[in-house]
C-alpha cells in the first residue's frame, strides 16, 4: 500500500503510514484522535466480527461499540478477509461513512516473490485502486467504480492481454475473479475526502488527512492461493 500512496497522494495531503510494530492499538488510536482523519486504511487478519492490526492485536470488535465509535464519521477501507459479513455492517450502523472490504477470503499469487513481479502485484494493484482514486480527488462513489473498472482490467490482462501467455494466467484470471465478487462497498458513494487533484495543485488549503495502518508486508497476512 506504501507504494501506492507514494504515488497517488497530492500535495496538502496530510497522511500518516503506521507500519510494522507501530500498526497496533494503542498508536492507532492516539492517531486518530490526534490527527481526527476522515479515511482509515488498513490491512490486517480479520474475521467476521473482529478486524486485527499487528501480533493479531485486536483493534475493531463488531459488538463493541466504543472501538465501533473510533470509525464514526469516516470512510474505513480495510484490507481484511471476512470483515464485511458482521463488522462492516456494524460500522456503518456505529456512523462510519463508508466500509468497503471482504466478505470471504482475499486471494493474492505466490508463486513469485513478494512484490516483484505483476503476477503478485495484480491483486492488490485492483484492491488499492480505491485508495488511489481517493487521493486524487475522487468522491468514495467514483473511486468504487475505478477499483471495480481495475478489477475488469486486472482480469483482462491475464485472459486476452499481455500476461496471456503467462504459465498461470488462468489461475491469476480466477484469482481476481474471485476477489471481485466477494468485494464489498456500504455506505455514501458522494463522499468527497479530499479536493480535486487539480485544484490541490493551486491552493494551499489541506486536505482532509489520511490515517494507513499497515500491520505487515501483505504476503504475510492474507490467505493463499
Amino acid at each position: 500500500m506504501h507504494q501506492i500512496v507514494e504515488a497517488n497522494r497530492q500535495p496538502g495531503q496530510n497522511i500518516t503510514e503506521l507500519m510494522g510494530v507501530d500498526a497496533n492499538p494503542e498508536r492507532i488510536k492516539q492517531e486518530l484522535a490526534k490527527s481526527s482523519p476522515m479515511v482509515f486504511a488498513g490491512i490486517g487478519h480479520g474475521s467476521f466480527t473482529v478486524y486485527t492490526v499487528q501480533n493479531l492485536a485486536p483493534l475493531l470488535h463488531a459488538e463493541n461499540p466504543e472501538e465501533l465509535a473510533l470509525m464514526k464519521d469516516r470512510v474505513v477501507l480495510l484490507t481484511s478477509c471476512l470483515t464485511a459479513e458482521t463488522l462492516g455492517p456494524a460500522l456503518i450502523d456505529a456512523g462510519a461513512v463508508v466500509y468497503a472490504g471482504y466478505r470471504l477470503e482475499f486471494w493474492f499469487y505466490t508463486g513469485d516473490a513478494a512484490g516483484t513481479t505483476r503476477a503478485v502485484l495484480s491483486p492488490f494493484l485492483a484492491e488499492y485502486q480505491l485508495i488511489a482514486s481517493l487521493l486524487r480527488g475522487k468522491s468514495t462513489g467514483e473511486a468504487r467504480a475505478d477499483q471495480l473498472k481495475k478489477y475488469d482490467e486486472e482480469i483482462a490482462y491475464w485472459i486476452t492481454g499481455e500476461g496471456k501467455e503467462h504459465a498461470d494466467a488462468s489461475e491469476l484470471s480466477r484469482i481476481l475473479e474471485l476477489n471481485k465478487s466477494i468485494s464489498v462497498f456500504l455506505g455514501q458513494g458522494s463522499v468527497s475526502p479530499s479536493p480535486q487533484a487539480g485544484a490541490l495543485e493551486t491552493q494551499i488549503n489541506p486536505a482532509i488527512p489520511f490515517v494507513v495502518a499497515v500491520a505487515a508486508l501483505g504476503y504475510a497476512i492474507y490467505k493463499t492461493a
